[in-house]
């Protein structure tokens, strides 16, 4: 068991007064056996009305309505939790075996999964890292290249991209030669930034896989959220009335607790 202290902190500053602010926010760490959460909360600023609920994939869901005119929306994720070995038992949910909206297959996708000699005698786990070696192969880590709307196959036809990509790719890949596989976001111990992986299907348990740093996740995830990518588990999304340019800044921490 490793017990994780985590605090993660988002600063949108607006050039200009808005108002009617709707926000959506995936940021409380989910329970399952791999991982239980010891202490968590949320704050958020201007205070105002949230809701706490889940969405269809039971990701937690913070929502909330500031009518008031203001210039900044912040919010504050902290907590500690203990995780345990990343597997997570789950009857399959045959959604996670067809393509989605970012992860849809045109022309480069079923050419890098054509291109792929999965082992005819080894297990899933084995040809997970085959798939994640093409995938590595294929993608150069480069920030600031893509967006969020970015789909696995512009991100292939670049060649580059970031966390998200990498997580889109891989999952496509999968998808492609019938293996379920789903979008998480989360945090990773050691890095200040958010980061993406995928959780794959087998015999009835979901098994965690790092594309981006092409190795099992086991140690140090601490897991948000899922869903069938990036659309369906972003951690901040807000609608708003008032014409004005955002600044983002975001800290993150994460550290073993002594």
């Amino acid at each position: 068991m490793l017990r994780l202290r985590y605090s993660y902190r988002t600063v949108i500053t607006f050039s200009e007064n808005i108002f009617s602010h709707h926000f959506l926010l995936r940021c409380i760490p989910r329970e399952s056996e791999a991982q239980k959460i010891v202490e968590s909360i949320c704050t958020i600023l201007p205070d105002d009305k949230k809701t706490w609920s889940t969405d269809s994939f039971g990701n937690t869901l913070l929502t909330g309505y500031m009518g008031n005119f203001h210039n900044y929306f912040e919010f504050c994720s902290e907590g500690v939790v203990e995780l345990y070995d990343y597997k997570i038992q789950e009857k399959l949910n045959p959604l996670f075996l067809y393509s989605s909206k970012l992860t849809q297959p045109m022309n480069k996708i079923p050419e890098i999964s054509n291109g792929i000699k999965l082992s005819e005698n080894g297990s899933v786990h084995e040809n997970i890292f085959i798939i994640s070696n093409a995938v590595n192969a294929s993608l150069n880590y480069v920030s600031g290249i893509t967006s969020v709307h970015t789909t696995a196959e512009e991100a292939l036809a670049l060649g580059q991209g970031v966390c998200q990509d990498f997580a889109h790719v891989m999952i496509a890949v999968c998808r492609h030669h019938g293996i379920a596989a789903r979008y998480v976001t989360g945090f990773i111990q050691g890095e200040g930034f958010t980061h993406a992986w995928i959780e794959y299907h087998h015999g009835g348990v979901w098994y965690a896989f790092d594309p981006t740093h092409n190795r099992p996740a086991n140690d140090g995830y601490i897991k948000l959220a899922h869903g069938r990518d990036y659309s369906d588990c972003a951690i901040d999304k807000g609608v708003f009335k008032g014409l004005a340019q955002q600044k983002l800044e975001v800290f993150l921490k994460v550290e073993q607790e002594q």
